[in-house]
């Protein structure tokens, strides 16, 4: 539970610290929780603004090399997996589009078990949000 919490007031804290920044210009959105549902994160979901989708590679190589580690939504759209092909599963090609978009879109950044500090809350803060200056 005290992991549970401290992960939910990480991903508070970052979620609050980027779209209050003078940096901010809404480079991403968030997942919006429905009501009564209460996750357990182990990853903060981000979607890039769909202005920013052609820097998507280049803000990744960006982000590792500054030492924030990231990584796609797992699967993301499922039909576009291999597995779909090899036992015909999607035979009458059917289209997930909200799927899509969360696969050209999204990816994770961690949320550590321990509370944040102010310092990794500046260095995410002061690069996640150069995507619109890459």
């Amino acid at each position: 539970n005290s992991i549970i919490k401290t992960r939910t007031k990480n991903r508070e804290k970052i979620i609050n610290r980027l779209i209050n920044s003078p940096l901010w210009n809404e480079q991403f959105s968030f997942l919006k929780l429905a009501k009564n549902v209460k996750p357990s994160f182990f990853g903060l979901p981000i979607l890039i603004n769909k202005k920013y989708l052609s820097k998507k590679k280049q803000f990744f190589n960006f982000l590792k090399k500054k030492g924030i580690e990231s990584r796609i939504i797992i699967s993301g759209n499922f039909v576009n997996q291999p597995s779909i092909k090899i036992y015909n599963l999607n035979s009458e090609n059917q289209s997930f589009p909200k799927a899509q978009e969360i696969e050209n879109r999204g990816f994770f950044i961690g949320l550590h078990t321990k509370s944040i500090s102010e310092e990794t809350l500046n260095h995410l803060e002061k690069n996640l949000l150069k995507i619109d200056k890459l």
